[in-house]
């Protein structure tokens, strides 16, 4: 594979959104992907026509060449983590907006028949590995860039799409800043788990697809932690919230009746804070002391969780 140069040219427009300064070296890096030599050949192979940019083939194509090019390049002690990660997420956007539609599509004949044929079904379940994947990229560069702003994340990622969706900006904004703010998430709940003595790791693609966006040990168990960014995500498991408010939980178990061991049950847990706790950032805007207390909340209600399991 061809060493794209990571140097930047002019700034980026396409549309209605402006590529960020911080984002413009990975921006050129993609955009050089589609002139390469491999990536035609790849085009070649899987019979895309190079003119046809649009389609989601071509998208598929490109976060292909994207993977392996990061793999290439990533244990290069010369490489840009930042940057790489930042490429990672760019190349995928449009693959991304692809299966977003599809699953719209999906979603839409499951409200009006409340069933999809078998082999449509099949396709919609395909989806969500890859889905999981493209959110954990996210997340993992959410935790990873203290300084970045989250409207330059949505800009960026929307300024590499519009273009191919003309008509549809209202779908993309919708479909990106939902990812990126569903990430974001994910990254604090992490940093608070960072500040516990809570014995974790981010969870597996697969574990994510049983709920597991982490993964806490715990007596020799190992369970799986969803979070959720609100506590009505929580009380849906719940079924109210009048236990919630009686007990002064924002947590849920999602129990899985067939295993005896119980480590497929998922806490479903709501860490405490809210949008306006980031702000524009992808880190929470508080005093330490407040930061350190969510923390501290976070690792009571596992525990209290654990004692609910009977872990």
């Amino acid at each position: 594979m061809a060493q794209t140069l990571l140097q930047p040219e002019t700034r980026q427009t396409s549309g209605e959104y402006t590529t960020p300064l911080g984002w413009e070296s990975a921006n050129h890096v993609v955009s050089g992907f589609t002139h390469e030599l491999e990536f035609e050949l790849l085009l070649e192979t899987h019979g895309v026509n190079p003119a046809d940019k649009t389609s989601i083939e071509y998208a598929h194509a490109l976060s292909d060449y994207a993977r392996e090019y990061t793999d290439t390049v990533k244990n290069d002690p010369k490489t840009d983590q930042k940057q790489l990660a930042q490429v990672s997420i760019l190349a995928n956007t449009p693959y991304f907006m692809h299966i977003q539609k599809q699953v719209a599509y999906f979603d839409y004949d499951l409200d009006r028949h409340q069933r999809l044929s078998d082999e449509d079904w099949n396709q919609f379940q395909s989806f969500k590995p890859y889905l999981i994947w493209f959110n954990q990229q996210i997340s993992d560069y959410a935790y990873s860039s203290p300084s970045e702003k989250i409207t330059d994340v949505d800009a960026a990622l929307i300024s590499q799409v519009e273009h191919l969706f003309p008509e549809e900006l209202s779908l993309i904004e919708k479909e990106v800043k939902q990812v990126v703010r569903g990430a974001r998430t994910e990254a604090v709940a992490r940093e608070l788990l960072d500040r516990t003595s809570i014995d974790f790791s981010p969870g597996t693609v697969e574990d994510d697809l049983h709920g597991g966006d982490f993964i806490v040990l715990h007596n020799g168990h190992r369970i799986k932690v969803d979070i959720k960014s609100s506590r009505s995500s929580v009380a849906r498991v719940r079924h109210g919230y009048e236990e919630m408010e009686k007990r002064n939980i924002s947590y849920a178990i999602s129990i899985n009746k067939h295993d005896k061991t119980r480590e497929q049950h998922v806490i479903v847990l709501y860490p405490g804070f809210r949008d306006k706790d980031l702000g524009d950032s992808l880190r929470l805007q508080l005093p330490d002391d407040i930061i350190q207390q969510h923390a501290d909340y976070v690792a009571q209600q596992l525990h209290l969780a654990f004692d609910e399991i009977g872990l």
